[in-house]
């Protein structure tokens, strides 16, 4: 219960200090760091700086949720990487490498067809905007999907799971409620951009289910996530994300490919004989 509260204070805190304190200096200064919003509307316009912040204080989730591992359960952090006890770069990019032509593409292809959707309705890119919005995306998206999947799929998953004795139902609480809490949070209107949100959060509960492992989650969150930023770099000089309703229809392609990546990933997983169960001597003989 404790992990489960302080993992959504740990956001809150990380995103009020990087986020809010870049809005206080930049109008403390008058740098125009950050674009003024208008109260109420669910549109939130990330401009380089604030990308930076927000980002940054997602991705602090990731230490935060292996240091809670180990100090509430006397585990080592290492474990909510893998059953192997470590990150399996091997299979992140093997992974990787399938995703993301395939991504580029849709990327592509969707904000083309979608640019309200996607926020690339705004200021046109100049060389500069895209360079560094480019650049911004391409050190810190990875971090922040990885920082949600840390938080959601890693420790909230397992303190949820920890509530049932019976596998089935310790499995069913893992997959839906941390899900469910990460849908919420995004505070969405529109009833398909909540589908669309609640399904990739669960396509990645369910590689992570069956790879046994976090790394393929991170994979398939960084691959979405800094694909789309970095096409939305060449379109406009800053992104909206726009969370009320009007644009949930542009999300269907998404949706379905979330559930085909997550398929392929499960039937990859399957034929490779990917382990899904720890092995206690794991990591023993290389720190010998």
């Amino acid at each position: 219960m404790l992990a489960i509260v302080l993992i959504p204070v740990a956001y809150v805190v990380s995103t009020f200090t990087l986020t809010w304190g870049l809005v206080f200096v930049s109008e403390s200064f008058d740098l125009g760091l950050v674009p003024p919003e208008t109260p109420g509307d669910g549109v939130v316009t990330m401009s380089p700086a604030r990308l930076l912040a927000s980002n940054l204080a997602i991705a602090l989730l990731i230490p935060v949720s292996l240091g809670l591992q180990r100090l509430l359960f006397g585990q080592s952090g290492r474990w909510m990487h893998s059953v192997h006890g470590r990150f399996r770069w091997k299979f992140a990019l093997t992974l990787a490498a399938a995703l993301v032509p395939v991504w580029i593409v849709y990327g592509i292809v969707w904000t083309t067809l979608n640019r309200e959707a996607a926020g690339v309705s705004g200021p046109p890119a100049t060389l500069m905007s895209t360079f560094v919005l480019f650049v911004v995306v391409l050190l810190t998206s990875p971090l922040q999907a990885a920082g949600e999947e840390y938080a959601a799929r890693g420790l909230l998953a397992r303190s949820f799971g920890s509530f049932a004795k019976r596998p089935a139902l310790a499995l069913l609480l893992a997959l839906l409620v941390p899900n469910l809490m990460f849908t919420v949070i995004h505070g969405l209107a529109d009833p398909l951009l909540v589908l669309y949100t609640f399904v990739a959060g669960f396509a990645c509960a369910v590689i992570t289910w069956r790879t046994g492992g976090i790394e393929g989650a991170v994979v398939l969150h960084a691959v979405n996530n800094t694909i789309l930023f970095l096409v939305a770099s060449f379109f406009s000089s800053e992104v909206t994300i726009d969370r009320s309703s009007g644009h949930g229809e542009a999300m269907v392609p998404g949706i379905i490919l979330m559930v085909l990546a997550a398929a392929g990933v499960w039937l990859w997983a399957q034929r490779r004989a990917v382990a899904r169960s720890a092995d206690p001597f794991a990591g023993h003989s290389a720190s010998r």
